[in-house]
């Protein structure tokens, strides 16, 4: 049963409510009696709270469950169509947006491609649109939106929902939230990108069943979603999991942080492909790679596939860095398990063996016997996905 509160019987009601929604999606399908059962709830408490949520679209009745002795249980279980939530992803060129219903499942995408230098209220007004056309041509009315999140490559400060700083977007000090909120006409969060792909993977992923992660993004940049003891970690200020700004080689390439030889500057997306420009610049060519013809990271990925050993060295060399991101996770937290996402999963099977073996191989024996490293099924859906969450764990109580 929930604790009592200090606080009054309204409060008291929502945390019951936050209860039963969570067992019925936990279980699947309950009757009354399991939940008075499983919450401590009289019989009586219990059918008051589930009309209520009958009522209100979050609960519908369905079907009978089996009998200890009289009549079948009448069994209950979430609704989907009652209720939805937009998750956006900003990056460097591209927004996209996900909507999701209650019990989080995808109803649609969309990815809108922009050139570098986005502003704040340019990005609102795409997402404005973006998610105008999809309540057009799937006919869902926006009051059924809890809300909508946006996941931003960047530092927010949790006091305030602004954001302190997303350098790859050059926005500092930005009330994205208040702004967004005022035009979507609906509750806005805001997030870091790759915390909302821990919440993706805790909620609906690998990590449904786990108190303690790291989530490992990925992408033009490299950050870290941390779970501990079954919550998000954020920190102090808010700024938890920037992992790309580990140093791994005090003598390497600057960093746009200032320091040398972060780990971004030899795993991220960005100089991956840079480093790869840099040596067809310098002249090497290959049966895919065209002399003095510069490429793009799909290409990369798919030439490495097909063989070439510059694309294919450079992935496997920038997997040993994450490796060791791995290993210094697993020795510093202890967790459960590395989920390694966004753009990884389009090469993982390329480099997977070259990032275990270093990982295992760097981290202390003990806690590396309790970790796994997996790589994410969402992909670059994961941030967009997780965002979409975060409305629609509020009432779950989350």
């Amino acid at each position: 049963m929930v604790n009592k509160p200090t606080g009054n019987n309204r409060y008291l009601k929502k945390l019951n409510q936050a209860s039963i929604m969570e067992l019925i999606r936990i279980n699947g399908k309950l009757s009354r009696k399991e939940l008075s059962d499983l919450t401590g709830l009289s019989p009586t408490a219990c059918g008051n709270i589930t009309r209520k949520l009958i009522e209100d679209g979050f609960l519908h009745e369905t079907g009978q469950g089996e009998s200890t002795g009289g009549r079948k249980p009448v069994m209950l279980e979430i609704r989907p169509d009652s209720y939805y939530a937009a998750g956006f992803d900003i990056g460097m060129t591209k927004l996209q947006v996900v909507v999701a219903d209650i019990s989080s499942r995808i109803i649609i995408e969309k990815t809108t491609e922009y050139e570098l230098g986005i502003s704040v209220e340019e990005a609102i007004m795409l997402a404005d649109k973006q998610l105008t056309e999809i309540i057009k041509k799937q006919k869902i009315n926006r009051k059924k939106f809890l809300g909508c999140a946006f996941s931003v490559p960047g530092l927010v400060d949790r006091n305030t929902d602004k954001i302190i700083m997303a350098p790859n977007l050059s926005w500092n000090h930005v009330d994205l939230s208040a702004k967004a909120s005022e035009i979507l006409k609906m509750p806005v969060y805001i997030e870091n990108e790759a915390m909302c792909s821990a919440i993706c993977e805790h909620w609906i992923g690998k990590c449904r069943n786990m108190g303690n992660f790291v989530c490992i993004n990925v992408e033009s940049g490299i950050g870290a979603g941390i779970f501990i003891n079954g919550a998000l970690f954020r920190g102090a200020g808010g700024s938890a999991g920037e992992i790309g700004h580990l140093v791994v080689d005090e003598n390497g390439r600057a960093c746009g942080c200032g320091n040398n030889g972060c780990l971004e500057t030899y795993a991220s997306v960005r100089y991956m492909l840079l480093r790869a420009n840099e040596k067809i610049s310098e002249g090497y060519s290959s049966k895919y790679v065209k002399p003095g013809k510069q490429i793009e990271w799909d290409e990369l990925v798919e030439y490495a596939r097909k063989g070439d050993s510059l694309c294919l060295d450079i992935l496997r060399d920038s997997a040993k860095y994450l490796g060791c991101a791995a290993a210094y996770i697993i020795n510093t937290l202890n967790p459960e398990a590395v989920v390694i996402g966004k753009c990884f999963k389009q090469y993982s099977s390329l480099v997977m063996d070259v990032l275990v073996e270093t990982a295992m191989k760097k981290a202390l024996p003990y806690p590396a016997s309790k970790a796994a490293i997996m790589v994410s099924d969402y992909g670059l859906n994961s941030s967009a996905l997780g965002a979409a969450m975060i409305p629609i764990r509020k009432v779950f109580g989350k």
